[in-house]
């Protein structure tokens, strides 16, 4: 299973981490050094679907490279089903 990442960082502010796992969007944030915070802030959560639905609303970066993700997946998938037919 392949995962994706992407790191939001801003020169003195908190990190996002996001990563895709599976069928999943995660998320957690790192302190601005790039630590864990000692609470649950810095453990992976699962995006709900309105969580994901603003990223593409809003455009963020988030929703760009998510965007990009699966359009590059679905790419990937059409050009294997079109090597399979061929061969």
């Amino acid at each position: 299973m392949q995962v994706f990442n992407l790191r939001v960082e801003g020169a003195g502010f908190p990190i996002s981490d996001y990563r895709i796992l599976g069928s999943d969007l995660e998320f957690r944030t790192l302190d601005p050094i790039g630590h864990s915070y000692p609470d649950r802030r810095s453990d992976w959560r699962r995006l709900s679907t309105d969580e994901i639905a603003l990223h593409f609303r809003l455009n963020t970066i988030v929703g760009q490279w998510l965007t990009d993700k699966l359009t590059g997946a679905q790419a990937e998938e059409e050009g294997q089903r079109q090597s399979a037919s061929v061969a």
